[in-house]
Order: C-alpha cells, then structure tokens, then sequence
C-alpha cells in the first residue's frame, strides 16, 4: 500500500482503536461526538481497506477476530507514537501552555484539590484544564486522562508514579456522643456502639484495626449509611454515631473540638488511605503544563501538615 493511501487510513485506524476503548459504536460515537452510523461506516470503510474482518458483531455482543486483535495493537502503537509526538513538541515549549485532562476521587478533589486546582488554573491561563472527578480508576493509557490522582498504596504498573502526599483513616466521634454513650476502650466494644457506613457493599461493615502485633476485625451496625463523607461528617457532628473518615475530611474538627477521634493506638484499614499518588503514561518526553501542574499539587500538598509526604523522587513501576 503506497503512502498516500495509508495516509488515508489513520482516522480510520484512530476510529477503530476508540470502538475498542469504549467497548462500542454508540459509546465510541458519544465520545468522538458524531452519529454511531458514522462511527460503523469508518470501521467497514477500514475493514474494506484492509480487505479483512477486524469486529464480530451482533445486536448484543463485539468482539475482535484474531486479525483484528494485531490490527488494534499496533493502531495503538500508533497512536501511541502520535501522542509523543505531541509530548516532545510540548515539552520544549518555553511558555508552559497547551491541554491537560487531570482525573481524581470525587472526596479528595472536593476537600482537598479543589483550591490547588482553580489556583493552577489562575497561575497558568494558557493551560486548556480539564478536571475530571471519579472515585472509579481511570486508566491513563486508555481514557485518554494525562494524569490519575489517587489514593493508594498499590499504583498501577507500567505507569510513573509519583507521590504527592499521604492520607490515613481515622475513626471519629463527636464529644455529645462519647459523653453520651462512652468512648470505646478497643474495637470489639463498638458492637455498642451505632457505626454509620459507606453503605456501598456488605464489605462496609466489617471494619479491620491493627495495633503493634495485634489486627482484628468487627462487623458494625449502624442506624445511617451513605457514601458521601460530608453527609456523614455532618451526621457525626450532629452525634448521630461513630464513623471512619480520610483525614482530610475531619483534621481541621478535630483541631477545634468539635470532633475526637477514638481508638487513636489501633490503625483503621480500608479504602481511602495510603499515598496521594499522581500518575502518568511512561515517556520520554513529558509535557511541560503536565511537568508543571503534579510540581504544583506537591507543592501544596506540602503546605497541608496533614498530609505532607517526605519528598521522593518520582518512580517507574517499569523499573
């Protein structure tokens, strides 16, 4: 095939990598915003190109023939080539400018990220920002996301990670309510007490702790469960019961009083905990505003006592 022709080809070969991403026409056309019969006259116009099946398809079901899982591997490698392209011309740009899609916890960015995010926006106008908020994981290389913000202790491979900060559980009570009921002397003893939940999974009511050598575990109950900490910070405030938070979102009422934690000698396991970790597609040429906006958080997640981290350099799970 001459040159020309496959010059041709690379929307369609693009077009084709997305269906694959999205899992469809229709979600692939809402994405490249255009009409899903467009969407499947690309793909029949590539499969003609290449004079090969690429997609099963039936009403209900997609899948790739064995021609059409090498196709889209290497559509990905070229895409992949594009996208660097772009990366090494941006990256010797001397004004810090261009796009960047930034994905990150719906709690985290609402009480922590939002102020250094709007900040980085004032300080760098010529940034096209796009802030997605997510709890579920976003993966960079394939949701076209520039940089994941999470927290985690386990980052995912074959990404650059870098730490931002670190965030701990705590298990928080208001003092109406440990004046009222009692403050718990081990964690067995909050089977006395009324545990609100994330409410989200059986999973939310089994709460672990470890102390020195010594971990268990205790199925709570609760009166009220909801998956948003706000919402349940202020049920606790209001002395509803006993719950686990972020630090982030209970540091400054406890700094005030308005809120004790409780079994500060046990460690409370669980999910939103660990290190504030951004992470980014593993390349050799690293966009200035991207370079520009994780030095940016780090730096004010310094500034936040709570949850500084010890500077480290940036890592590669590939290494």
């Amino acid at each position: 095939m001459d040159k020309s022709k496959l010059i041709g080809l690379l929307h369609e070969m693009a077009v084709f990598v997305e269906v694959i991403e999205q899992g469809g026409f229709a979600k692939a056309a809402k994405v490249l915003g255009c009409a899903p019969s467009s969407v499947s006259r690309t793909i029949h116009r590539l499969e003609a190109s290449l004079n090969e099946k690429l997609i099963e398809r039936s009403t209900r079901h997609m899948a790739l023939t064995p021609v059409g899982k090498k196709v889209h591997m290497h559509c990905l490698e070229m895409l992949g080539s594009a996208k660097n392209a772009v990366f090494a011309a941006q990256s010797e740009q001397e004004d810090i400018c261009g796009s960047l899609r930034v994905a990150a916890p719906k709690a985290l960015s609402r009480q922590v990220l939002m102020p250094i995010v709007l900040d980085f926006a004032e300080a760098y106008p010529n940034v096209d920002l796009h802030f997605k908020v997510a709890d579920h994981f976003i993966d960079p290389m394939s949701d076209e996301v520039d940089v994941l913000i999470q927290i985690t202790n386990s980052p995912k491979e074959n990404l650059v990670a870098t730490s931002l900060g670190q965030c701990r559980l705590i298990l928080c009570a208001s003092p109406a309510y440990v004046e009222r009921i009692g403050m718990p002397s081990h964690p067995d003893k909050l089977s006395e007490h009324n545990c609100l939940c994330l409410g989200e999974n059986p999973r939310d009511k089994i709460w672990s702790f470890s102390s020195n050598r010594h971990s268990t575990t205790v199925d709570v109950k609760g009166s009220f469960a909801v998956n948003h900490s706000e919402i349940r910070r202020e049920a606790v405030l209001r002395g509803l019961g006993v719950s686990v938070f972020p630090e982030f979102a209970v540091q400054s009422y406890i700094d005030n009083g308005t809120l004790v934690p409780l079994l500060a000698d046990w460690h409370v396991s669980g999910n939103y905990q660990g290190k504030i970790i951004a992470q980014y597609v593993q390349s050799k040429y690293i966009p200035r505003q991207l370079r520009a906006f994780v030095d940016y958080v780090k730096s004010g997640l310094d500034n936040n006592r709570h949850l500084k981290l010890e500077p480290i350099k940036a890592f590669s799970m590939m290494d």
